[in-house]
């Protein structure tokens, strides 16, 4: 029995696993459709209802679903009121994913990589403690007059720490901005400006929660690379949506920007990519210190126009996505597909577990 409600739970997780990445397909097409016309914190949100389907399985069947043309349908099993698995389910995956190897991989696989959540966290704990307050009125000023114009009211206090390569926000209950030891020298008035801007933006976004849903999804379907692409292409997107964000007061100061992040650029020596991604964020950090992400930053920030977001057209894409991506196909009965009222013969037969339908029952 015991092993029966595992197989059954590595099921279900294999289902939202494969569900999930049809989704993030269809978000590819219609990001790479749409183009200039979706712009980054609409491609967030569209990248988010496919980590709300890794991480949510249950859904409401319908009949617009992507499922009901993509996969196999549960089968509904008179009188019965709820839909059932499939025979190829039971057939095929269940034998497999009772076997106790396959359950031990998944584990120290999970295990490992929440060790690495866990050390990542002991970083972060490590850089508040022994990073020191910056002593400088003007810094402080600046900050509060970026909280002001973002609309900002978390209360956040100025770190320095020669732990950090770049700026970055640390502490769910308790954000700190924590600044590269030196940095208040090399940048001017308007570029710290600009770099406080784009960390308030992550405050504003949530985003120091929104890196635990990531890890979490990233460890329970470490087996799934689409959802570690996924993952990977929404900090991304979200990167471009603070650096958005932060132009949106001040949409002159675009060629300022450019250079502030390559000023940036050149502090990172070796980037730290095991942990920003996890528990902070940075304006140069993890996968987005990686050339071909930084450059398409810095072509997006140089066609940035105030007040040239779609909302419409982003809107009515989520929506759509939405409707088909988070619904389940509706369940068919069995006598729709062909099968006998058991329909155990025709699936044993379809997938060799068995008899042929023709032969009649297997002798006890």
């Amino acid at each position: 029995m015991e092993a029966s409600v595992i197989a059954e739970f590595f099921g279900h997780l294999l289902k939202a696993s494969w569900q999930a990445s049809a989704l993030a397909v269809v978000v590819w097409l219609v990001i790479h459709a749409l183009g200039d016309h979706l712009d980054p914190r609409w491609r967030c949100r569209l990248w988010m209802l496919v980590i709300v389907r890794l991480a949510w399985p249950v859904s409401l069947p319908s009949p617009v679903s992507l499922f009901n043309w993509v996969g196999t349908p549960a089968v509904l099993d008179p009188p019965a009121a709820e839909p059932s698995w499939t025979g190829t389910e039971f057939l095929i995956w269940t034998r497999i994913l009772e076997n106790p190897w396959v359950q031990g991989v998944w584990a120290m696989m999970m295990f490992l990589l929440v060790g690495r959540l866990l050390l990542s966290s002991t970083w972060a704990w490590w850089v508040q403690r022994t990073a020191r307050p910056l002593d400088s009125w003007q810094t402080w000023w600046i900050l509060q007059t970026c909280k002001e114009a973002s609309g900002c009211t978390t209360p956040l206090a100025i770190l320095e720490s020669r732990k950090v390569q770049s700026p970055c926000v640390l502490g769910i209950f308790r954000p700190r901005l924590v600044l590269p030891r030196g940095l208040i020298h090399d940048l001017d008035s308007e570029e710290l400006r600009l770099v406080f801007l784009h960390e308030l933006a992550h405050l504003n976004r949530r985003d120091l929660v929104l890196n635990w849903l990531l890890a979490a999804v990233e460890i329970i379907h470490w087996f799934n690379p689409v959802a570690w692409l996924v993952t990977r292409q929404l900090r991304a997107d979200r990167e471009e949506d603070c650096d958005a964000r932060a132009l949106e007061s001040r949409p002159e100061s675009g060629q300022v920007y450019g250079g502030v992040i390559l000023k940036l650029l050149d502090r990172v020596a070796v980037p730290d990519s095991s942990v920003a991604p996890v528990l902070s964020s940075r304006v140069l950090g993890g996968e987005e210190s990686e050339i071909q992400p930084l450059l398409h930053r810095i072509h997006a920030i140089r066609r940035f126009r105030p007040g040239s977001r779609c909302r419409v057209v982003g809107f009515c894409s989520w929506l759509a996505v939405a409707l088909i991506g988070l619904t389940d196909a509706e369940p068919v009965r069995r006598g729709d597909l062909g099968m006998d009222p058991l329909g155990e013969s025709e699936i044993a037969f379809r997938f060799g577990a068995g008899r042929s339908p023709s032969k009649g029952p297997a002798p006890g």
